[in-house]
């Protein structure tokens, strides 16, 4: 029995339209692009890599992969005035790569390496495949699964994990993979381990593919600008990573792992996959067009991190491109919406993960309309926002040293936190988010600083809520107001 999974045609993709989900494969995803309103995966790292798979597919079926300047924004708002994705450019294109789609294919199953299987003493277990399932002698966090009795995957499901582990694996341990003679079983981390993403959303699938699509960059030609399942010969693992060619090499061969899936005897479902490191030297730079980055003391650039305790507003500044309170560069794909003319909004998929092997949370969310705010369109608004940002941040941070500070006082210790601060500022932060919106709503940015100022004050009040008859109390509540009250000065600890 021949075993094939084409996700071409099979259905795998799980998209909504008029609140009704259904699973769809990539031609009929493309077919019926305008018909939906949205991705619906359910794991957002591979909702997040699909949409760097799905945007180079649009680059490539719509022509905008080869053009650059005032004709690729030419085509880009014509390719929008049609409404929908042309039938005969989209049969041609799976047609010309028709047998690299296959997840099972014996010699090119898609974004795999099937020399794995030869050069993997053992299997990695699908249990490392998925990111919510311990594997080997990690503890049970997200599920109980064992590596004993693994529970297998559909074959859809099971390519929503290998996207995930290209984009967001981990550094460190893995798989040993021999090549050459040469044996290792370590790998760095994916391009996206532990970033935040962010992707304009338009009034259907449809437009949110075409405004996803970023620009050609400037400079000397890149050479061949391929996807992984585009190219003809497989990597060399000891040798030099693709060149990163843009924009579809950029979205999506710059995974840092490499994996094999393996289904079972009748091909209906995963049962193993091997997962190890791709390459052993470096890649070459390349800033992704949907993260922010921001600058360190050194003065070098970073992606920001994603963190599973902080909300999605905090950061709508950075993405606005206002005067914001550190350095910071916006996702490149901002400065598309603002040309479109855009006033929709941002989807944000987060990964809260570290370097190595802890993978803490994942989540998405969704800002209101923004996209009119930003600094090309709404200079006024975008710096607003920024204002009233900067003071939600310095407060919150004031009202955590000020609640540290003085339960020391009140316990008579000088290094330990105590229970405040952490009582303080979840009650800050949870309340701050609405006094934000409404101040940009009334568009009333400079009194944003004195109302967080107040819901400071209630933080204290609330997290110092004991016998209110205590002097001792009443005192250390007193310092705390007090230090609230006080600008801190610029390089004081927190």
């Amino acid at each position: 029995m021949i075993k094939s999974f084409n996700l071409t045609d099979q259905p795998w993709i799980p998209v909504v339209a008029k609140s009704k989900s259904e699973l769809v494969g990539l031609r009929e995803l493309f077919g019926r692009a305008a018909e939906f309103d949205d991705l619906a995966v359910p794991v957002p790292p591979a909702a997040s890599g699909l949409w760097r798979i799905l945007y180079a597919i649009t680059a490539r079926v719509t022509g905008l992969d080869v053009l650059r300047g005032s004709p690729w924004r030419q085509r880009q708002e014509w390719v929008l005035d049609q409404g929908g994705f042309a039938a005969d450019d989209v049969d041609a294109y799976f047609a010309k790569y028709s047998d690299r789609f296959d997840l099972f294919d014996s010699l090119r199953p898609w974004m795999q390496d099937r020399r794995l299987a030869a050069e993997c003493p053992k299997s990695s277990g699908v249990n490392k495949l998925v990111f919510d399932r311990p594997a080997g002698n990690s503890q049970v966090w997200f599920g109980h699964h064992t590596d004993v009795d693994a529970v297998a995957l559909a074959p859809g499901e099971a390519a929503w994990h290998l996207i995930a582990q290209l984009y967001y694996g981990a550094s460190g341990r893995c798989s040993s993979r021999e090549v050459a003679g040469q044996k290792f079983a370590n790998s760095n981390a994916g391009p996206l381990r532990g970033a935040m993403s962010y992707h304009p959303v338009g009034e259907n699938l449809f437009e949110s593919l075409v405004v996803g699509v970023p620009p050609r960059v400037s400079g000397p030609e890149e050479g061949f600008d391929l996807c992984p399942w585009e190219r003809d010969e497989l990597p060399d693992p000891l040798g030099s990573p693709w060149s990163v060619s843009w924009p579809c090499g950029a979205l999506t061969g710059r995974a840092r792992h490499a994996v094999l899936l393996v289904p079972d005897a009748a091909g209906e479902a995963v049962t193993d996959a091997y997962v190890t490191w791709a390459w052993r030297l470096p890649g070459a730079a390349s800033p992704d067009p949907y993260v922010v980055r921001r600058q360190n003391k050194e003065g070098g650039w970073y992606q920001l991190p994603a963190d599973g305790s902080r909300a999605l507003w905090r950061d709508v500044d950075a993405l606005l491109g206002g005067n914001t309170e550190v350095k910071t560069h916006r996702p490149d794909i901002m400065a598309v919406a603002a040309d479109l003319g855009l006033d929709g909004r941002v989807r944000a998929y987060g990964f809260d993960q570290d370097g190595q092997a802890k993978d803490r949370r994942w989540f998405t969310a969704m800002t209101p309309p923004i996209l009119g705010w930003l600094s090309e369109r709404d200079p006024v608004t975008a710096d607003g926002v920024a204002l009233l940002t900067r003071a939600a941040e310095s407060v919150g941070r004031r009202v955590g040293a000020a609640l540290r500070q003085a339960w020391r006082e009140l316990a008579s210790v000088k290094d330990r936190e105590g229970p405040w601060a952490h009582v303080g500022e979840a009650y800050y932060w949870t309340r701050a988010e609405a006094v934000f919106w409404e101040h940009v709503q009334d568009g009333r940015f400079v009194e944003g600083g004195r109302a967080f100022a107040r819901l400071g004050h209630e933080a204290i009040d609330h997290a110092a809520d004991g016998d209110a008859s205590s002097p001792r109390i009443v005192r250390a509540t007193h310092t705390a107001h007090r230090l609230l009250a006080t600008p801190m000065r610029k390089g004081s600890a927190t």
